[in-house]
């Protein structure tokens, strides 16, 4: 009895550890940036496009949301909390590996993505971002 129950949760492992298909759904892409790239509860968004990453915040930040990666953008831009901000980092580079998202806007600003839905992404501080679009790569 022992033997089968050893051998029936050995199978369980083998399946559980060869099962990719939910990985290859939250497989990161940079082309999951393009066209209408991802934005937030806050009304920011992170784009890619043939100028380059395109940083947007329409919103007064402030003390009623958390933190996302773009106020750290914002931040580091010396953005004042009432200022609108749109700008468009030339140079700048997506990279990824498996499920996450390497930005690097210039040699000071670099952020952190994971996705974790077909069309959401997640930064380090718990803020998810959406897209209307698919990614070609799915």
């Amino acid at each position: 009895m022992k033997k089968l129950m050893l051998l029936f949760f050995s199978a369980l492992l083998l399946v559980a550890c060869t099962d990719n298909s939910n990985n290859d759904e939250l497989k990161a892409y940079v082309s999951d940036f393009e066209n209408s790239g991802f934005i937030n509860n806050s009304n920011q968004i992170i784009v890619l496009s043939e100028e380059g990453i395109r940083i947007s915040s329409h919103v007064q930040r402030g003390k009623s949301h958390r933190k996302s990666n773009i106020d750290k953008v914002l931040e580091k831009e010396n953005i004042p909390l009432t200022q609108q901000f749109n700008k468009v980092y030339k140079d700048a580079t997506i990279k990824t590996d498996g499920s996450k998202y390497y930005v690097t806007l210039d040699e000071n600003i670099k952020l952190e993505f994971e996705k974790v839905g077909l069309r959401i992404i997640e930064d380090p501080e718990g803020v998810e971002y959406y897209t209307q679009e698919y990614s070609e790569e799915n």
